[in-house]
């Protein structure tokens, strides 16, 4: 239930899906945390290199921003 409810917070706070649609966890699960990429270290960087023709990277790339934008709590 803890790992449902985390997918469902993570897909809310990065705005998967607008709120008039329902966020499924097998969605979720298969389009953004089953992710083909690999973590690169480059100049002691890390970047993530995604697929060049992976379908979802937008909306990927829109949450990750969305979610490192929220302020920290202290």
């Amino acid at each position: 239930m803890l790992a449902h409810n985390l997918i469902r917070w993570t897909a809310r706070l990065g705005a998967i899906h607008p709120d008039d649609q329902l966020t499924v966890a097998r969605t979720v699960r298969h389009r953004l945390l089953g992710l083909p990429g690999r973590l690169v270290n480059r100049s002691r960087r890390w970047i993530l290199r995604l697929p060049a023709r992976w379908p979802w990277a937008a909306t990927f790339h829109t949450a990750l921003e969305r979610i490192r934008a929220l302020p920290l709590l202290t």
